[in-house]
């Protein structure tokens, strides 16, 4: 299992990182460590692009925290704190499946794009097993029960079986001949 499912949107999952993160770098919509923070202009609360993006859609065009007139475009980028959080060390989203991976929250998206524990479905047909990329090529040629089978000798049992055919016909052609 790779990174839940709502931290694919929303904000990080506090137990990822590996130190605690302070409190004050949490979104106060999903509570979870800010990804991609934006902040309101006058009071610079600050919340998940995607957190606040969903707020101001479904509820109203205000602050959440302060009710000051928002909007998407009106949000703005704290730099600081984005340099702040992109430095931090996040496990890998595949730490379930077995990565130790920590790497900096800037870095996480090369390293989840690239990370040998990533799920891949075994290309063979008809298998439909989910297995780690890194287990992939060991998987699909030796482990998978509908792996590929490689005949050496396909040219010579072609031969035997024309020549197979071939009998049978002169055969067929005997018995027609003696009825």
């Amino acid at each position: 299992m790779a990174c839940s499912s709502t931290e694919e949107t929303y904000g990080y999952e506090g137990s990822r990182f590996e130190n605690d993160v302070d409190e004050n770098f949490h979104c106060s919509i999903c509570y979870n460590v800010l990804k991609e923070p934006r902040m309101c202009r006058n009071n610079e609360h600050i919340f998940c692009l995607a957190c606040i993006t969903q707020h101001l859609k479904v509820n109203s065009q205000t602050c959440p925290e302060c009710n000051e007139h928002l909007s998407v475009d009106t949000l703005r980028r704290p730099r600081v704190l984005n340099n702040y959080l992109s430095k931090l060390k996040i496990n890998c989203d595949y730490a379930s499946r077995g990565c130790l991976k920590f790497s900096c929250v800037g870095d996480l998206k090369t390293h989840v794009a690239n990370c040998r524990f990533a799920p891949v479905l075994c290309s063979n047909e008809n298998c439909g097993t989910v297995i780690n990329k890194q287990e992939a090529a060991h998987h699909e040629t030796v482990v998978c029960e509908y792996k590929k089978a490689k005949c050496h000798d396909c040219g010579l049992m072609q031969e035997v079986v024309e020549r197979l055919e071939r009998r049978l016909t002169e055969l067929d052609w005997k018995v027609e001949a003696e009825s």
